[in-house]
């Protein structure tokens, strides 16, 4: 006689042993897996029947562990691309205020000022600019 717990349990096994190892993903597709079987019942299938379309709607353990990886690469993305923003903002501003104090010193506009500032305030400008993207993509 079929035993459904027994099969879920099988299923979890499975995902476990194709690397899905995180309990958070695991749980919220054995929460998918729950809810279509229900659905599957309701619709007036026996419960072997329910289980097997519902495992195979979910997803084969690879095919899905790959959708995992995708997900944990554009995050780790994502993050770097804030962080590099964040850096900028952080650096800019250091190339650019020894400039404006040296032009506080001599009191004139000269290359050793200008240039700095510039390129400083350029770096300030990418780095803010990378940062919101960044945010943005990540609400996305």
């Amino acid at each position: 006689m079929f035993d459904l717990e027994k099969s879920i349990a099988g299923w979890r096994k499975q995902m476990l042993a194709a690397g899905i190892k995180i309990p958070v993903p695991l749980e919220e597709l054995e929460i998918h897996l729950r809810e279509e079987i229900e659905r599957q019942i309701k619709s007036g299938l026996d419960e072997q029947r329910a289980f097997e379309i519902s495992a195979q709607r979910i997803g084969q353990p690879k095919m899905l562990k790959k959708e995992f990886k995708k997900s944990e690469r554009t995050f780790m993305k994502r993050t770097l691309i804030i962080l590099i923003g964040i850096f900028a903002v952080l650096f800019g501003p250091a190339v650019f205020l020894p400039a404006l104090a040296k032009h506080r010193q001599i009191e004139a506009w000269n290359s050793e000022v200008v240039i700095p500032m510039v390129v400083g305030i350029i770096i300030t400008l990418i780095g803010v600019s990378t940062a919101i993207y960044g945010f943005k993509k990540r609400k996305a």
